[in-house]
């Protein structure tokens, strides 16, 4: 099977976002959209996946058909099992209802055969696409295999046999742009424009296929857009096996450190159980097709309050300028004996790119949620607080695998 190809030539992102015409959506939806008898699932080697998977498999009766980058089906099991089982997910008893399949998010058809395509458009009602490629320093180039071609499978993957609901991951981000002023509060039926300073190709490549899933609603697919913030951790257990995501290391660094730049930001992190729970209840509710829905901590801290709980927790902190605690950093990557390989790269890296990282953290625009909290009311599910409690769990994680220093 061929790959997909790009070309190097500049990219016009509006082209981008124009939904290949063959998509369409000509036949009945399930009859088991709002109670599966099947679910396909991609990303679920994951930190979301995982625990999508969890709830597919709690609050519905599916059979869950799980794809894995993987050789063969016994491999896609394996690394399957071995993600759920890092983060206390794995349960035996259920495992009959989960179907790995070995494939590839970033490949025509999945990397699936014809027939096998043809039989699994037919075998599930529900698709949930979590997959992404997270790297704020890959080109779109890179990112778009993964990004914006994995979600046109997943889209023609829904229109095919019969019409299945489509739950996208997608990213606040895609309002990351001086297409939206700071001021100037974005809700959940606002349409994410595309500026040329849309920060970073990551950035970019969601709102790509961000624009696909809409052009999708738009030819009658009942999809739904989730929009998140910086997932974190379980809100009870603190599970967040991946610790690549920015902040975490920028927490790292500063513990490291001693020292934490003076950013007068907030803090917006949403704990993955909330979006986990939320898209499956919102699954369930046909009214909910075809919107968007914000996913984004309610309560979130500033800046100087996170750092204040670490130091709360034991960790000797002080506050410094912001261009001093750069040139600490540049020094902290270049000089520190202390610091591993991986994570000098990183801080080298992250130097770089500062500027544009920088950004994420400084011109979010406030953010409305009236859809997701309309849909979740009475439903029990709420999003929990930044509080001291909640970043202890997160420390106590961190601290156990291995990934922050006990206090000195």
């Amino acid at each position: 099977m061929e790959p997909h190809k790009h070309s190097s030539v500049e990219t016009d992102y509006l082209q981008e976002a124009v939904l290949d015409a063959s998509i369409q959506f000509p036949h009945a939806l399930s009859k088991n959209a709002l109670n599966p008898k099947g679910v396909f699932l991609t990303g679920v080697t994951g930190l979301l996946g995982a625990y999508l998977l969890d709830e597919l498999l709690h609050k519905t009766q599916a059979l869950v058909y799980c794809l894995v980058r993987a050789e063969t089906k016994e491999l896609a099991g394996q690394r399957l099992i071995k993600h759920m089982q890092a983060y206390g997910l794995w349960q035996p008893a259920l495992a009959h209802r989960v179907i790995a399949m070995a494939g590839d998010v970033a490949q025509p058809r999945f990397a699936l055969s014809e027939t096998q395509f043809q039989e699994l458009a037919e075998q599930v009602d529900v698709i949930y696409h979590s997959a992404g490629l997270i790297n704020m320093r890959y080109s779109y180039a890179r990112l778009k295999p993964t990004n914006v071609l994995g979600v046109v499978e997943g889209l023609r993957l829904a229109g095919l046999v019969k019409t299945k609901p489509f739950h996208f991951v997608s990213s606040i981000a895609v309002f990351y742009s001086d297409a939206h002023p700071p001021h100037l509060t974005l809700h959940e039926s606002d349409v994410p424009q595309f500026h040329p300073g849309l920060k970073g190709d990551y950035g970019k490549s969601k709102w790509v296929a961000d624009r696909l899933v809409a052009a999708a609603q738009a030819r009658g697919l009942p999809a739904c857009i989730y929009r998140p913030t910086r997932i974190m951790g379980h809100s009870r257990t603190g599970a967040l096996n991946d610790t690549r995501e920015l902040l975490p290391r920028v927490v790292k660094g500063c513990i490291q450190m001693g020292a934490y730049p003076d950013w007068d930001i907030d803090v917006t992190w949403v704990p993955v159980d909330y979006v986990s729970r939320t898209m499956v209840h919102v699954a369930s509710k046909p009214q909910a097709f075809g919107q968007a829905f914000h996913l984004f901590n309610p309560a979130p801290i500033p800046w100087r309050v996170l750092m204040d709980n670490l130091h709360n927790l034991g960790y000797a902190l002080q506050e410094i300028p912001h261009e001093q605690w750069r040139q600490e950093l540049r020094h902290h990557a270049t000089h520190n004996s202390a610091v591993d390989q991986a994570d000098k790269a990183f801080y080298a890296a992250l130097m770089m790119a500062f500027t544009g990282l920088h950004y994420l953290f400084h011109q979010r625009p406030p953010f409305d949620a009236a859809q997701t909290l309309a849909v979740l009311a009475d439903s029990g599910i709420s999003c929990p607080p930044i509080d001291p409690a909640l970043i202890a769990v997160y420390v106590a994680y961190w601290q156990k695998n291995g990934f922050l220093p006990a206090p000195a």
